[in-house]
């Protein structure tokens, strides 16, 4: 894909390593436990938003950025990176809208390069 302007890889993750916000649990006799989303044993978003060039996350990221560095552009593709760490899971319906939001990035910028190259010729 790097000839292309887009990148349209999703990443849905779910469970308590991938925290957004602290919660709270409840053990079996009854304590509550809040688990920190920022405790570096636990939660894993610190090394994938690493990965991922510390772009945030919960964010349609489909069409790639450019960044300027010694006067160079340098073009960045990232997944699009979508979490539940609240202890919910992951909805049909949910995982699909944000598939059609990446898809209908995708044909945007499709489109905007099948015009520059008719527009060229």
């Amino acid at each position: 894909m790097l000839k292309e302007a887009h990148f349209p890889y999703v990443l849905f993750l779910e469970g308590s390593n991938f925290l957004t916000q602290d919660i709270v649990v409840s053990r079996p006799n009854g304590e509550r436990l809040t688990i920190s989303y920022n405790t570096g044993s636990l939660n894993r978003l610190d090394r994938l938003t690493a990965a991922n060039y510390g772009m945030p996350i919960n964010t349609n990221l489909c069409k790639n950025k450019f960044v300027k560095s010694n006067n160079r552009v340098i073009m960045l593709q990232a997944a699009s990176i979508y979490t539940q760490g609240n202890g919910g899971h992951w909805q049909d319906s949910e995982m699909l809208a944000i598939m059609i939001e990446i898809a209908k990035t995708s044909i945007k910028m499709l489109a905007t390069d099948l015009f520059n190259q008719i527009t060229k010729s």
